[in-house]
């Protein structure tokens, strides 16, 4: 089996504006990847989707760079293409960011190719150590007119009407300040009672002065994880707080390469490890980087999209949350996506045994939304 071609299509949308502490999400993005093969099978990868504020429009001219390397190539050798078009490419692109979060497409396209072509899923293929997966819902952030009251009906309709036995929420917006956001986290607790799982994010924007002072808060709100509370590469940094922390550290979702996930593990800077097969380059690093946190005695929590994270964290057995976006984070959401992923009354998903990816893009709906 060969690569024939590689094609790129961009699709953006509006949807009502929201924010973290360190990026404001407009328009929804989505930039779809499919890969031709000369046997007549195809297989589709994305990036966006989900709260994506990325340059999506910059993501075709390196489709279109990678084209030309991938044509005649057997996409079944994903690791063989995601090593070559990576770490092979590094003299001509740098070692990430755009660059890899195209690949991580084509990767996760070239996935879909083997597992149609198998009949298995990627899920199987990649390990399938877990049929069920306990999910949290990513929300709780900050937008215009949303106060006290409006997170907490947000949170409450995630546990009641989504099943949601976890839930998320954002911290870190300069305008709160750690007392502002203390009293956002404590409307959740109310909200969510004490049984319940909460986890908080900061995506990048503290310090470390900063960061000390919100877990030492967070401690009597029984918060189960911090999320991304430093900038990525703050090793040393990492490394204090998690040793001062009482509350597990989590962070990843912006790592790219095996070799930033294997310093920050050295540090011991993280408990839980958000990789995104989406940002680095696709299933086979995101797997890569999975057994390496085992290797550390660390869990992993895929961050980003789950309809192709689920695959990543049934994989493994310490695949300990699948992130859910509900259609509240962007009407749209709720179509595109098929068939629509749903929670189990008990706060877990199931595992689709479908060939490849599983779900398809709903192309009839994106068509209207087409950048040209």
């Amino acid at each position: 089996m060969k690569i024939t071609n590689v094609t790129s299509e961009l699709f953006s949308w509006d949807r009502p504006g929201i924010w973290n502490g360190s990026h404001f999400y407009g328009k929804g993005r989505l930039h779809k990847v499919t890969v031709y093969t000369d046997e007549g099978l195809t297989g589709i990868g994305w990036n966006g989707g989900t709260a994506a504020e990325r340059p999506l429009s910059l993501m075709p001219g390196y489709v279109e760079y990678f084209r030309h390397l991938l044509i005649g190539r057997d996409p079944r050798d994903t690791l063989g293409i995601a090593k070559d078009l990576g770490e092979g490419q590094i003299k001509i692109l740098g070692p990430a960011g755009l660059n890899t979060q195209v690949l991580a497409a084509i990767n996760i396209a070239c996935w879909d190719i083997k597992g149609k072509s198998l009949g298995k899923s990627i899920h199987e293929l990649l390990g399938g150590a877990q049929k069920r997966l306990r999910t949290y819902i990513a929300g709780g952030y900050y937008q215009e007119g949303k106060g006290l009251t409006q997170l907490q009906d947000e949170l409450i309709y995630n546990v009641e009407e989504l099943h949601s036995a976890a839930v998320k929420i954002k911290i870190g917006a300069d305008s709160e300040g750690v007392a502002g956001d203390m009293r956002r986290v404590d409307a959740a607790r109310a909200a969510i009672g004490d049984e319940l799982t909460l986890m908080v994010d900061a995506n990048c924007a503290l310090d470390l002065k900063t960061a000390l002072e919100f877990a030492s808060a967070l401690k009597e709100y029984n918060v189960y994880w911090f999320e991304e509370p430093l900038p990525i590469h703050d090793y040393e940094g990492h490394r204090l707080l998690s040793q001062a922390s009482d509350i597990k550290i989590a962070t990843g979702e912006n790592g790219y390469t095996t070799a930033h996930f294997k310093t920050l593990l050295e540090h011991q800077g993280a408990d839980i490890l958000n990789v995104d097969a989406t940002i680095c380059p696709g299933y086979d690093v995101a797997l890569e980087v999975s057994n390496m946190a085992s290797d550390y005695n660390v869990n992993i929590a895929p961050h980003g999209c789950q309809e192709i994270q689920i695959h990543l964290a049934g994989s493994v057995l310490h695949g300990e949350f699948l992130e859910y976006y509900p259609s509240e984070v962007d009407p749209l959401r709720a179509e595109i996506f098929q068939p629509l992923m749903t929670l189990d009354s008990d706060g877990f998903v199931t595992v689709p045994d479908r060939p490849g990816i599983g779900f398809e893009l709903n192309m009839d709906l994106l068509n209207k939304h087409r950048d040209l």
